[in-house]
């Protein structure tokens, strides 16, 4: 961290000053402060929420390639109308997208069941 000193408290600077700063400012114990940080908030995420991602960004996946093609964009409509809106959850879902969605991600946990280690 880099100590900045103002003779003036109301020259301090608090928070980002741009949209590219690397770091923000901020002020402790009437002392004002630089830090810097990388801005990836997904290091710090449990195993479970690690799991949760992963099974969307499987499905997400899934639904664009499903939904770039016609023929396959037919019979994911023709299914929801079949299960008849309702998804593996049991839940119903107003658009074939979302219940599309449901089902990708329960086929992901189903195949790729969670288990905590530190059990």
């Amino acid at each position: 961290m880099a100590k900045i000193r103002t003779s003036n408290p109301v020259e301090s600077i608090q928070g980002k000053l741009g949209d590219t700063d690397s770091g923000y400012f901020y002020m402790r114990n009437g002392k004002q402060f630089y830090r810097t940080r990388e801005e990836n908030y997904q290091q710090n995420q449990s195993p479970r929420q690690k799991w949760n991602s992963a099974a969307f960004a499987y499905a997400h996946k899934h639904l664009r390639a499903i939904e770039s093609d016609v023929a396959q964009t037919a019979q994911m409509n023709t299914d929801y109308a079949a299960a008849k809106h309702l998804a593996p959850n049991g839940k119903s879902y107003p658009t074939a997208h979302a219940w599309k969605f449901n089902c990708l991600l329960h086929e992901y946990k189903q195949s790729h069941p969670f288990e905590n280690q530190n059990n």
